[in-house]
């Protein structure tokens, strides 16, 4: 008996240690990207939402099935970036998330639904991912991989070509591609915090550029979020924190939402010289909720474009049907 609570305190201990250590790491982690990378402007090689804190299974996932171990969740986003450009960046997503418990193992199932436009370029993708799950310390742990087809239009058939062109480099028709695609990630959360890291377009897709194609870059991300109780208990603030990489370019934004019972949210985004975001939303029903929110454009593209805009609707239903009252009429079942 004595050698039994020894051996518990001791895997305790282990946990509560390897769980210090991935903290310690991270922190290292993120104020070396920090200081590298705090001086320097990057371009975008993935679409990116304002709202991401409720959508974290687009970009990772192991989030499969973490906000709730009995609902599943659909997330549908907008965006509409640099408005006022003709052609400019528009992002429809659309995912469906929750628990998938097997015998006696927790998971999460995910299936997302994306289409991008930019300019001429239409980059329509679907994929499905699954997340393992297993308890570490106070929290959980996810491991996730997702596999899909994306899709790369090039639609060039109303471009206006100078007279006589006669460019090889220069597509004259509709050019389609598909490829496969796969994403891994890992997730930990408790009830006061999460830390996500994740890779997309780990095989990366062939981009359609008429006879010079290139491929999309691989993207890596470092999520993380606090849930923190102020002294009101009506009111909480939950600040995140998320990084792009593609490993020659780097982005990051800082986000912070004030919850008032946890019905009604504010809050700002702030993208490192590139856009300050303001965020609304609300509780419509328990089940069904809606946010918006705009970005100011705060690079030289101020001057020419405008704000981007972002509508988000989620809703939660459960598929596990609730055991009510049963009623027996034989006295051979009382």
């Amino acid at each position: 008996m004595l050698i039994q609570k020894k051996m518990r305190y001791f895997a305790q201990s282990l946990q509560i240690n390897i769980i210090g250590k991935i903290a310690d790491i991270l922190l290292k982690g993120v104020m070396f990207f920090l200081m590298l990378y705090g001086g320097c402007l990057f371009s975008q090689s993935e679409a990116l939402f304002t709202q991401t804190s409720f959508n974290p299974a687009f970009i990772n996932p192991a989030y499969a099935g973490s906000d709730t171990s009995r609902y599943f969740n659909i997330i549908a986003l907008n965006r509409s970036q640099t408005t006022g450009f003709d052609k400019a960046p528009n992002t429809t997503i659309l995912n469906v998330n929750g628990p998938l418990h097997i015998g006696n193992t927790d998971g999460g199932l995910s299936v997302t639904l994306l289409n991008d436009q930019i300019g001429f370029l239409r980059t329509p993708s679907f994929n499905v991912g699954y997340a393992y799950k297993t308890g570490l310390g106070k929290g959980s742990l996810s491991l996730g991989l997702s596999a899909g087809v994306f899709f790369s239009t090039l639609e060039t058939e109303s471009w206006k070509l100078p007279e006589g062109s006669a460019d090889p480099a220069v597509p004259t028709g509709k050019d389609s591609k598909q490829s496969f695609d796969i994403g891994l990630g890992i997730y930990y959360s408790n009830n006061k915090l999460y830390v996500g890291l994740s890779g997309t377009h780990l095989l990366r897709p062939v981009l359609v550029q008429g006879d010079n194609s290139s491929k999309l870059p691989q993207n890596y991300y470092l999520t993380a979020g606090y849930r923190l109780p102020l002294n009101n208990p009506d009111i909480e603030l939950k600040p995140a924190l998320l990084m792009l990489s593609d490993l020659k370019s780097f982005h990051y934004s800082l986000s912070t939402l004030l919850f008032y019972r946890n019905k009604f949210w504010v809050g700002l985004d702030y993208r490192i010289k590139s856009s300050l975001g303001f965020v609304a939303g609300m509780n419509i029903l328990p089940e069904l909720r809606i946010g918006y929110s705009y970005g100011y454009n705060t690079s030289l593209f101020s001057r020419f474009a405008g704000g981007n805009h972002e509508v988000m609707l989620t809703y939660r239903f459960s598929i596990y049907i609730e055991k009510g009252k049963q009623k027996y009429k034989s006295i051979r079942y009382l």
